[in-house]
């Protein structure tokens, strides 16, 4: 169909059939517009086409998403959840408390061990003191009794024999306190394999330290995605309690065209926009290794299975707070390399 804007009522717009149209001038003009119009909307889907086309070639854009590491909190042995400091949501620190447990078995023989050891050293102490005093006095008898003898015997009362029998004993007595000694320490320092008191001792200690294994906190700062446990709640071995995404250095998985491949090498930097038009500096560190499906959240419409590199890049400076969201869909901008266009 051929438009023409040049019949005898475009060149004398003003007169219809011999009578003169006050009205024709607009009315031409407008006919006219209408058909621009017309013209405009038909070839509305080229030009996008068109203009997609030389947008794409002027910058590099690819889908991306931000992804955090997922760490998993499990039950190390069986226990009962006593308290539960964090639900899903909260932003933890490194080293704050997520749960604590409790193993009642444990807790139990652990107060059994205390109070026995409290008894038997309650019961100990007064022997030995006994023992050490009487040694005690039988040496202060022995050093008493051969003073008496020498002078006896400077005296002329008593024999040379006499003296070195009183001698003989007050060394007997001071051997035995001494080993009296000797015991006690060995005993308080290398207690013996089978000495019951040492053994007791031992899972004491054992004990304590697995019920405060019981006490469970972050490694690292993190959000807590999900918690699947509640309070009163008994758990065996390897059960799942809770899931945190760390917060520190996140990365950013960037799906890039295989055509655009020379953007993905480390070092390279970029954008990435944020979903609120937000704009961030990234950098790639780590070139793509792997090929894989664009996953569908991120495909356009009516596209297909799209193939692309996987490329990871990371944030120069920290995320905004409220966008630390695992998976959050993003967009890649990669600065025109335009040596590309040079033959």
């Amino acid at each position: 169909m051929k438009i023409r804007f040049d019949s005898s009522k475009e060149r004398n717009p003003t007169r219809e059939q011999g009578l003169k149209v006050l009205y024709a001038p607009g009315k031409r003009a407008a006919f006219r517009v209408r058909w621009y119009l017309i013209l405009v909307l038909v070839a509305s889907p080229f030009l996008w086409f068109a203009g997609k086309l030389l947008y794409g070639a002027w910058l590099i854009e690819a889908p991306a998403q931000l992804v955090l590491s997922t760490v998993e909190i499990r039950a190390r042995d069986s226990a009962r959840v006593e308290h539960l400091a964090v639900k899903s949501g909260d932003t933890v620190k490194a080293g704050a408390l997520l749960v604590e447990m409790d193993n009642p078995e444990w807790r139990q023989r652990l107060n059994l061990l205390r109070g026995l050891q409290a008894n038997a050293q309650r019961s100990a102490e007064p022997a030995d003191t006994a023992l050490q005093a009487v040694l005690a006095r039988q040496l202060d008898r022995a050093n008493e009794k051969l003073a008496t003898a020498q002078r006896l015997r400077e005296e002329g009362a008593a024999t040379q024999g006499e003296v070195l029998a009183a001698a003989s004993e007050r060394d007997q007595r001071e051997s035995d306190l001494l080993s009296f000694d000797q015991r006690q320490a060995s005993q308080r320092l290398q207690p013996t394999a089978g000495n019951d008191s040492a053994m007791q001792k031992v899972e004491e200690v054992w004990l304590g330290s697995r019920l405060e294994s019981l006490r469970l906190h972050a490694q690292d700062d993190a959000v807590v995605s999900e918690v699947f446990v509640n309070e009163g709640e008994n758990v065996g071995g390897g059960t799942l309690l809770m899931r945190l995404q760390r917060t520190a250095r996140p990365m950013v998985m960037i799906y890039l065209d295989p055509a655009d491949d020379a953007y993905a090498r480390p070092g390279q930097p970029l954008k990435l926009k944020l979903p609120d038009g937000h704009w961030l500096q990234a950098r790639v560190v780590k070139a793509a290794d792997a090929v894989r499906q664009l996953p569908e959240g991120l495909r356009m419409p009516f596209a297909g299975k799209q193939s692309a590199l996987v490329v990871l890049a990371e944030v120069d400076g920290p995320i905004p707070a409220g966008w630390l969201v695992n998976q959050l869909p993003l967009v890649a901008r990669f600065p025109h390399d335009f040596s590309r266009l040079l033959p």
